[in-house]
């Protein structure tokens, strides 16, 4: 995620002003062995030891109101037993206003016809018809515990049949609806990850993006009006009419999470590269294609520059989003209020940023509650990539200079006490400011730093072997210094530890 906003917590004003200020530039061992399948191409990974969702839905534009079957065949991929499974369910945090991913200071823009509640309610939980019993649970009832029964043994699987409802509220965020779309993200109940923490069973918090989650395979079926159309993770297989409505048939394959966006006013456009097909969807012509070479362009560079996007679409949608952009699997929501002249500069570099994101944690996941750093500052540098390898090293290294490493002086010249500690759980950050300078510009300031250490050559071998390495996997930053040193041979620990400070925990 990216966030702009005029008169908003990251003084966007400023940041406007040196973007806008470069436009007139920019116009002028067995790891190793590895790294070939980064050139040859990516294969998405097809086996029994991975989730799978079979969704069906309809929903109601009207009301709001989305109506859910799900089956889940869940894979014990540890090496313990486990007498329950444990299930997110997001949108109850949309239930109160004091539970709403949003702070203080966003609620007039999250929710500018005042707030609303959203939520989910699960109907029944069966396993072969059979109901199983299950609590829900958590801050703000975001967490559905489901008793299996009888234990599900390391390497077992297992079938649940879900029926649920979903309200969608009036908010301008990740999921909720404006004058002109409706965002249906982080909307079903996805399976909780299980790692050497045990269950990951964070809340939904107002800072940053507090996700993680395995691949799966998902086959989603959603039923709209026929004026309404779809945006959406992985591909569209099939439409079909169906008591008036149209059903739209989905397959989406080792994807991280599953997001739709829908509109009656969408227009889009529709262009290639590398063999992967780029969609516009959006509202005002011009800014369309603005967005459309943009996604182009960012897909190119970064197949170039990391290894190959695995998937056969990425689209690009304007949402009723006031928050900037927000990535999701194979799709991306940006803040129809970016598609205008004066804000054109901004759109392209909030739609690179999150393409950028398609590789880091789309790709290769990570834990965004407790190491944000590890896909956002490398995202936040990727975006300095695109700007290198489109327009030039003059133009990276303005936009390096004036908005990352400037701001990031501004910051913490204003502070004497400020925290410097990179490597930090989100709620662990005291606002979206300190978050913001400390993840996304002082980690954008590492991995410079990193490359400058390491020459060009070196890092981005460094790259394409982690993305190699941790495709379709969740890394962690230890993985990632000790890849570091597998590949170059020499000691970077230290590095790690000054810049982030990071512990080994």
């Amino acid at each position: 995620m990216v966030k702009f906003r005029l008169n908003k917590r990251f003084a966007a004003f400023t940041i406007v002003l040196l973007i806008l200020s470069l436009s007139a530039v920019a116009a002028k061992y067995q790891m190793i062995e590895k790294v070939a399948s980064v050139y040859s191409g990516v294969r998405i990974p097809i086996g029994k030891n991975i989730n799978e969702y079979d969704i069906n839905a309809q929903l109601d534009p009207v009301e709001k109101i989305l109506t859910a079957t799900q089956k889940v065949k869940y894979v014990n991929t540890s090496d313990r037993s486990f007498n329950a499974l444990y299930f997110h369910l997001y949108p109850n945090t949309f239930k109160s206003e004091t539970t709403v991913p949003f702070e203080k200071g966003e609620m007039e823009l999250a929710y500018p016809g005042g707030f609303e509640e959203g939520n989910i309610s699960i109907s029944s939980v069966k396993k072969n018809n059979e109901v199983l019993t299950h609590l829900i649970m958590g801050k703000g009832d975001t967490i559905l515990k489901v008793n299996l029964g009888k234990p599900l043994e390391a390497g077992e699987s297992i079938v649940l049949e879900m029926a649920y409802t979903v309200k969608i509220p009036p908010s301008y965020g990740r999921f909720g609806y404006g004058q002109n779309t409706i965002s249906i993200a982080n909307w079903y109940p996805i399976a909780a990850v299980f790692d050497h923490r045990g269950w990951n069973l964070e809340p939904y918090y107002a800072i940053g993006d507090p996700f993680y989650s395995d691949v799966g395979n998902y086959r989603v079926a959603m039923a709209l009006p026929t004026e309404y159309t779809l945006a959406t993770t992985g591909n569209i297989t099939k439409k079909e009419n169906n008591d008036g409505k149209v059903v739209w048939t989905i397959d989406a394959k080792s994807v991280r999470d599953f997001a739709m966006i829908t509109s009656d006013r969408f227009k889009v456009l529709e262009d290639e590269v590398d063999g992967v097909k780029i969609f516009s969807y959006y509202f005002e012509d011009q800014y369309g294609e603005i967005a459309l070479d943009t996604a182009k362009d960012s897909i190119k560079i970064f197949n170039e520059c990391f290894g190959k996007y695995p998937y056969e679409q990425f689209s690009v949608a304007a949402a009723d989003f006031f928050i900037g952009g927000m990535e999701y699997p194979n799709l991306v929501f940006i803040d129809e209020g970016l598609y205008q002249e004066e804000q054109k500069d901004i759109l392209e570099y909030v739609v690179a940023h999150e393409a950028a994101h398609q590789w880091w944690y789309g790709i290769v996941g990570n834990d965004e509650v407790n190491e944000p750093w590890l896909d956002e500052a490398l995202t936040e540098y990727s975006t300095l990539l695109y700007y290198e390898k489109k327009y030039g090293k003059e133009v990276k290294e303005q936009i390096y200079k004036n908005m990352i490493v400037r701001y990031y002086d501004a910051y913490r010249n204003s502070d004497p006490n400020v925290n410097e500690a990179v490597y930090r759980s989100i709620n662990k950050f005291k606002d979206s400011i300190e978050y913001q300078v400390m993840v996304y510009y002082k980690g954008a300031m590492f991995v410079e730093d990193l490359r400058n250490n390491l020459g060009d050559e070196q890092f981005f071998k460094v790259l394409k072997v982690y993305f190699d390495k941790y495709k379709f996997k969740n890394a962690n930053t230890e993985g990632f210094i000790n890849l570091c040193e597998q590949v170059t041979d020499k000691e970077w620990r230290q590095n790690f530890k000054e810049w982030l400070k990071y512990n080994k925990e």
